[in-house]
């Protein structure tokens, strides 16, 4: 998770997790992942549907490797059912890869 954070080494790759993010706290529980993030994630993100949607599937898509993990659940500062300001994406749900 801090890799996506720091964001890609490739300077042609967009960095898809805001600067000053912080990564609260990361736990396992069954096969769910549990990421909170400080609530630089969301602020001020007004990407639209489909550049927000790319950003959450880029994190499932790159933790989901992991063979002990299949869904994840984004947290804000500890909340759940936060989501992007625009109200496009919601994280009222557990994500799974697609």
């Amino acid at each position: 998770i801090n890799l996506l954070i720091e964001g890609p080494k490739n300077e042609k790759l967009l960095k898809l997790i805001p600067e000053n993010t912080k990564l609260n706290s990361v736990k396992i529980e069954n096969d769910i992942l549990y990421i909170d993030f400080s609530e630089e994630f969301i602020k001020e993100q007004n990407l639209g549907k489909k550049q927000e949607e790319l950003i959450l599937k880029s994190i499932i898509n790159t933790v989901t490797e992991l063979t002990e993990i299949n869904k994840v659940s984004f947290l804000i500062n500890g909340e759940e059912g936060k989501g992007f300001p625009d109200g496009e994406v919601m994280f009222d749900k557990i994500f799974v890869r697609e």
